[in-house]
């Protein structure tokens, strides 16, 4: 399996927002940078997937949209990747009986939880392997504790070369 984990891009501050949190929209900045990464991603990574699932929070779910875009990939919600998302729960929420996962999958959600994600999955959950707004990371295995390996992982600047 080839698994792509992305950290939704720069949205709204969260002292500067009246809503929940979980409304927090991705700024304008946001919307370019993550477009021009995924572009970027495609042309120079050959970066492809079968499906994109997504955080149910606004800000992840603008990411995942825009991703789909530029990919030609449609996007599945999963509550399981909403904030506090861990391995386990998303293990048992993608368990559906009769249907393999995607063979090239996207995942879009949010920190501390993508970094715990990425940790436990490479079988090294001690070290924290934290994603930068719009950051993303490549995964190669199977979709089990330790059952992968990491392949690389970007900030927004080593993709831009900013």
């Amino acid at each position: 399996m080839q698994l792509y984990i992305m950290r939704h891009g720069i949205a709204a501050e969260r002292n500067e927002w009246d809503g929940p949190d979980e409304t927090r929209p991705l700024t304008e900045k946001g919307n370019e940078r993550v477009r021009e990464i995924i572009a970027v991603l495609k042309k120079e990574k050959k970066l492809d997937v079968d499906a994109i699932f997504s955080s149910p929070y606004v800000r992840a779910h603008q990411t995942a949209e825009i991703a789909g875009k530029v990919l030609n990939v449609k996007v599945k919600t999963i509550d399981a990747l909403a904030c506090g998302a861990h391995l386990k729960s998303l293990k048992a929420s993608l368990a559906t009986p009769g249907d393999a996962l995607p063979e090239k999958l996207m995942l879009v959600g949010h920190e501390p939880d993508c970094g715990d994600i990425i940790g436990t999955l490479i079988g090294d959950s001690e070290h924290y392997h934290g994603l930068k707004k719009a950051g993303i990371a490549f995964l190669q295995g199977s979709f089990t504790f330790g059952g992968m390996k990491l392949i690389w992982l970007l900030a927004p600047h080593d993709i831009l070369k900013e």
